[in-house]
């Protein structure tokens, strides 16, 4: 198992790519923390990768709280020794027109999916240095790339995290740590599906921009997130593995 005697931190693991990538590795071998305010989510997420083999112990707390930060990394050295392995994956989105954004909804988008993964990265890095090394990955999304109309400050967020993981992957390579984002498409997860329900025409009109003409499955997200984290991408740092079917490269 690619991941046996290693040690992962998962945030926004209650459901979404989040869940699915604790799930994968937790089928690796990994002892696992998963992170979210769900509680019901995570409960059903921390009995899956317990089914999976794995040692878990599941924080239901926010990510972007500074303080759950030291609590929640402390505890995981404490359970197990070490931390190898970062997820971030907690998403908050904000969907209004640009001249309808107001500064609370802008500085809360920036909060969880930009400030969040830098501080618990900075948190999480000397415990990887006393390790010998580690592998940090960011979840980012196609809309890092491009545009969408109504989610300005999403896109503006998912924008900032890949330059976020080339300019932390350039500074933490000497210490044998790799920093690495995925960038999503379309994915079948709940935050995406709420939408399409509000309004089905937007998946018609999304489907139409990708050319493999469907969602992607959080499972294959995942696999992209194993692959980074792992020994098999040794040798890969500062890099954006776009996973959307065709959208931004169509």
């Amino acid at each position: 198992m690619t991941l046996q005697g290693k040690t992962a931190i998962v945030t926004g693991a209650a459901s979404g790519i989040g869940r699915s990538t604790a799930i994968r590795f937790a089928q690796e071998g990994a002892n696992l923390t998963i992170v979210d305010m769900d509680g019901p989510g995570l409960a059903t997420a921390a009995a899956e990768c317990e089914q999976a083999g794995a040692k878990v112990l599941a924080v239901e707390k926010s990510a972007a709280d500074f303080d759950e930060m030291d609590r929640f990394v402390a505890e995981t050295y404490e359970a197990y020794g070490g931390i190898d392995i970062l997820v971030n994956a907690i998403v908050f989105r904000v969907r209004r027109p640009f001249l309808e954004v107001k500064p609370e909804d802008f500085r809360r988008v920036l909060e969880v999916n930009v400030t969040s993964y830098y501080f618990l990265t900075q948190k999480v890095v000397p415990y990887m240095i006393e390790r010998g090394g580690g592998s940090i990955v960011h979840i980012s999304s196609q809309l890092g790339y491009v545009a969408i109309p109504d989610y300005s400050p999403y896109c503006t967020s998912k924008g900032a995290i890949l330059n976020m993981t080339r300019a932390l992957a350039y500074e933490l390579a000497d210490r044998n740590i790799r920093v690495n984002s995925v960038a999503p498409g379309p994915t079948d997860t709940p935050g995406i599906n709420k939408g399409f329900q509000e309004n089905p025409q937007v998946l018609e009109n999304l489907l139409a921009e990708v050319p493999m003409n469907r969602l992607g499955r959080p499972e294959e997200i995942a696999n992209v997130c194993l692959f980074l984290a792992s020994d098999a991408a040794s040798y890969i740092t500062g890099h954006n593995l776009v996973a959307d079917g065709g959208y931004v490269t169509h």
